[in-house]
């Protein structure tokens, strides 16, 4: 039995989200994520904006600690996974995938035909993350994840790719498969 839950974020889990990003950002080699960059977080308004629409979740203890969370913003009638972290204590026991599936089984329900993120080329946790659930990288990457890739290098970040996760759906509500 698992020793979180996942559940959607409420406004007093967001203060603790800097935290968990901030020591996730520790795990990633410097040549991906340089040393500077590892304070940088996403911005407070972002994450009270994504949990008010019901697009931020977090993973928590039984004492109601965040372990991790899972944030997602839409482009049109698209969604895109804009952050995963777990703290790296708690690395190993299913959270990401637990946090990842959960916003998979939202946009199935709602009918969303494709999960969108970018990730690092090379670093082996993420990829097999994003691998084990169907992700597969992207040739031709749409305009607003070719933005996300240019900012992205120009803050630093090295080897950076899209992935995609695309859903056969029926009407929304209705499950759907996936199918990449």
């Amino acid at each position: 039995m698992a020793d979180y839950r996942v559940e959607l974020a409420s406004a007093s889990d967001v203060e603790a989200l800097a935290e968990v990003e901030q020591a996730a950002a520790t795990l990633f080699p410097e040549r991906l994520l340089p040393l500077h960059l590892r304070g940088e977080t996403v911005a407070c308004e972002k994450l009270l904006a994504a949990q008010t629409a019901g697009m931020l979740w977090v993973a928590k203890d039984a004492a109601n600690s965040v372990l991790g969370f899972a944030c997602v913003a839409m482009h049109g009638a698209v969604a895109s996974l804009s952050e995963i972290d777990v703290l790296p204590a708690y690395g190993g026991r299913g959270i990401g995938s637990a946090l990842l599936a959960a916003i998979i089984a939202w946009g199935k329900s709602r009918g969303i035909p494709t999960l969108y993120l970018t990730t690092f080329r090379e670093f082996a946790p993420s990829q097999a993350l994003y691998r084990k659930f169907g992700f597969v990288t992207l040739g031709a990457v749409p305009d607003f994840l070719v933005a996300a890739l240019r900012q992205e290098a120009a803050a630093g970040l090295a080897e950076r790719v899209a992935m995609r996760l695309t859903f056969s759906c029926g009407k929304a509500g209705k499950s759907c498969k996936s199918r990449d």
